[in-house]
């Protein structure tokens, strides 16, 4: 008879991201990720199969999060160019002040991993898909709010939107100017007004 893990799945992995977010796939050994866990290592290699099904399911759930975050602002009744604008100044307020001056987790395992890593290179690879929708489908309702011009496309809009903010969270690991980085937002808004 198999033993019930003694342990919550979704704060391991919100504990074992931190590592990975901060040291990098490379850099995170599976002692790292006892110490964060609390787990040993028989628990972690039970649950995960090994530290890359850890990272893998950390990799899984950022982005999960991110077009969770998304597509509910699409459904919501405010503003869809402020959700937009908001989501664009807070990847500027978080590098500014700091807080995520670690980058996109998404990003950073993209640069470090995609090349030699297929199955890393696909997750990221499907997220864009999934940002990208997200995004079309926020865009489609500012148009249908007349916040957006309804001639545009919104998949293309979309797809320009996604790479501004992977350029906005590879300059979060610099340290940014708040004045470079709102002109950006402030540019990437006009672009989707025009």
């Amino acid at each position: 008879m198999s033993r019930t893990p003694e342990y919550d799945r979704r704060v391991v992995v919100d504990r074992a991201m931190a590592v990975f977010w901060t040291r990098g796939y490379s850099q995170t050994s599976i002692g790292h990720l006892v110490k964060a866990t609390g787990l040993k290592p028989g628990s972690l290699y039970a649950a995960f199969g090994s530290k890359k099904g850890v990272f893998l399911e950390v990799l899984d759930e950022y982005n999960r999060s991110f077009v969770r975050e998304i597509r509910e602002l699409a459904r919501s009744r405010s503003s869809k160019i402020d959700a937009i604008r908001g989501i664009l100044r807070r990847i500027v307020d978080d590098s500014v002040t700091g807080k995520d001056r670690r980058g996109c987790l998404a990003v950073n395992a993209l640069l470090e991993m995609a090349e030699h890593e297929p199955d890393v290179a696909r997750r990221i690879d499907a997220h864009n898909r999934a940002v990208r929708d997200g995004f079309s489908g926020l865009i489609r309702a500012a148009q249908a709010r007349n916040e957006l011009p309804a001639t545009k496309d919104a998949d293309a809009m979309a797809a320009f939107l996604v790479n501004n903010i992977w350029g906005l969270k590879v300059n979060c690991k610099t340290r940014p100017d708040r004045a470079a980085l709102e002109a950006v937002v402030d540019g990437v808004l006009a672009a989707l007004k025009a």
